[in-house]
């Protein structure tokens, strides 16, 4: 039986890939802030704190395979508090981990951590795994951090994966989820420009992909967790809507879509930025998205 160590695994993802591991017959050990009980003979638990090295790194020895999950959601105003948390929340347990790693006897084969598409927030033109045309915003900045707080660390006998992250769309949270009330009632219009592109990918393809790198053998350094056709924001809108059976849709002009951001305590560049992001690597490795059209997407979710 393979030993999956979820670092953070409390969380929406680790909802939606607790269950798919489990269903492969692998013994899972999330590591977890709050004391959680065992109610799965396939689960387990470890108490870390995401800083400090402790009884909890004996559950990494002898893995298979480590995924990182650490990290708030970005929901949220850019505060300089609200960016000290996302930032610590992400950059330390990675540092934490690296540290854990090179005390192991045999530490786990693979190292997958998360990361963002967010890292070419505002770019001009389409990015895959192979461009480097970084943004300079936040978002693009943590990601940055991100990433180079899990390359950094010596791990000669682990092979690290960096995965990054689009919107899931998925029925019970995350955009989809908030998006779908506002197009019942015709909210759902293209906010500002409309020009915006946004990467997602389904919720079923998410897992399918984190289960088919677990498995490969010389996997890529990079993996992009989008579909393949990200839509600007104005097609998302309409084809949202169709799947509701909308027809229509009070577009947004920006400084409405900022006071909304304000009143939903989120900052503004999460509706507003653009982020032209697809994937090259897993299409060429042999992956094969169920969903690759939003209108799939959507219409599975709707029904």
């Amino acid at each position: 039986m393979a030993k999956i160590v979820l670092a953070g695994g409390t969380g929406n993802l680790g909802k939606l890939l607790i269950p798919a591991f489990n269903r492969k017959d692998k013994e899972i050990i999330v590591l977890t802030r709050k004391k959680m009980m065992k109610h799965h003979p396939g689960l387990d638990f470890a108490l870390w704190d995401g800083e400090n090295l402790g009884e909890w790194c004996e559950a990494l020895e002898d893995a298979d395979l480590l995924i990182n999950l650490s990290g708030e959601s970005i929901n949220k105003r850019f505060t300089p508090k609200n960016k000290k948390l996302l930032y610590d929340s992400r950059i330390l347990p990675t540092q934490t981990l690296g540290r854990a790693l090179q005390n192991l006897q045999n530490p786990p084969k693979m190292w997958i951590n998360f990361s963002g598409v967010s890292i070419f927030n505002g770019a001009a033109s389409m990015q895959d795994e192979s461009s480097s045309d970084y943004g300079d915003d936040f978002l693009a900045e943590l990601s940055k951090a991100w990433e180079a707080a899990c390359l950094s660390a010596e791990t000669p006998k682990t092979k690290k994966v960096i995965v990054r992250m689009s919107p899931i769309l998925s029925k019970n949270s995350g955009m989809f989820a908030e998006l779908k009330p506002l197009a019942k009632f015709g909210l759902a219009g293209r906010m500002g420009s409309g020009k915006q592109y946004m990467p997602w990918i389904h919720e079923d393809d998410f897992i399918r992909l984190i289960l088919w790198i677990a498995e490969q053998e010389n996997p890529e350094g990079i993996y992009h967790a989008c579909s393949p056709n990200p839509e600007q924001n104005k097609d998302f809108m309409r084809i949202l809507r169709k799947g509701i059976g909308m027809p229509i849709g009070l577009p947004q002009p920006a400084f409405v879509a900022k006071v909304g951001a304000f009143l939903k305590g989120l900052d503004p560049g999460l509706l507003l930025q653009t982020a032209p992001v697809t994937t090259n690597v897993t299409l060429k490795n042999g992956f094969t998205f169920n969903f690759p059209y939003l209108h799939d997407a959507i219409n599975q979710l709707v029904k």
